[in-house]
């Protein structure tokens, strides 16, 4: 016997993972691509929609007769609504042109993956709570910080996703850094279509970040708009530093050049003189507010607390 049937719709990413993880807690779940906006991709999915117990999205269109507004009419089992980043943007922006639809913010479950999306939604007028997603991560020893001191610094290959991100604040760090090693992911040089400085390593998409943040003291990850960072967690749970333009417990908050440069000088002076531990406080915290089995156990008990 299982929990139930869980249809997860939406990022490719995040609802593969949590399809996995919701199966070997004992849900029938199963992940599909988001049909977008495309009536006939909607046609296809409705009687998987129809048969699951709870529809659970991770993002979504909120305004009126979107897709999933019309969805909502036929609907009258669970559906949730996990936001995470961008996707809490365009609902505000959907309350602010009067278009938010009353039925996806009254009848939906709405959950978010970071606490300050909980107070961005409040003030487009829905009522959610904070619900971290599951991030897979080594809760091993991590080793020890590299003796040569190494930046990992975050930036999507996408120019769509890229919207978000400080770009400029991220590509000026190599050059006030000349003494630096620094490592880019995933984007290019090439697809950043400009050159970087020799001391900025490329090596675009990898299956595993295992050996880079093996090989890094710092993530920097410089956003306008994020949720929970999977990079971020990752990075601290292995002792790393993180500088982040969001708040994090056991990270560094900063944001623009100029304070992220002043907490990276810092870093590399405190490295230089040998008084740079690995992160233990950020790992610390990780552990404690991350832990995987918590996460998975904690999305278990609420959805079948929907079911009752």
């Amino acid at each position: 016997m299982t929990r139930g049937r869980v249809l997860i719709l939406g990022l490719s990413y995040f609802g593969r993972l949590l399809a996995s993880q919701l199966t070997e807690t004992g849900w029938d779940a199963a992940y599909a691509p988001h049909p977008g906006r495309r009536a006939a991709s909607w046609a296809r999915l409705l009687p998987r929609v129809a048969n699951a117990d709870v529809l659970y999205l991770i993002s979504s269109r909120i305004e009126r007769w979107a897709p999933q507004d019309v969805m909502m009419l036929m609907r009258r089992k669970p559906v949730v609504i996990h936001w995470v980043g961008t996707d809490a943007s365009r609902a505000t922006e959907a309350h602010r042109r009067g278009v938010l639809s009353a039925r996806i913010a009254e009848d939906a479950t709405h959950w978010c993956d970071a606490p300050w999306l909980v107070s961005e939604l409040r003030g487009a007028g829905l009522h959610s709570e904070y619900v971290p997603l599951p991030i897979p991560f080594s809760t091993i020893s991590p080793p020890p910080l590299p003796s040569q001191f190494r930046v990992l610094m975050y930036l999507p290959a996408d120019p769509r996703d890229r919207e978000v991100f400080d770009e400029e604040t991220v590509l000026r760090l190599p050059e006030a850094f000349p003494a630096t090693a620094f490592t880019l992911l995933p984007a290019t040089a090439a697809g950043l279509g400009r050159e970087l400085p020799p001391n900025v390593a490329t090596p675009g998409w990898l299956p595993t970040l295992d050996d880079v943040y093996a090989e890094s003291t710092v993530l920097i990850r410089q956003t306008t708009h994020d949720g929970m960072a999977f990079t971020a967690v990752e990075a601290l749970a292995r002792g790393r530093y993180v500088i982040w333009s969001y708040p994090i417990a056991g990270g560094i908050h900063a944001s623009g050049f100029e304070d992220v440069r002043a907490a990276l000088s810092s870093l590399i002076e405190r490295h230089e003189s040998g008084k740079l531990p690995l992160n233990l406080s950020g790992r610390a915290h990780t552990l404690a507010n991350f832990a995987p089995t918590r996460l998975v156990t904690q999305l278990d008990q609420r959805l079948q607390a929907l079911l009752r």
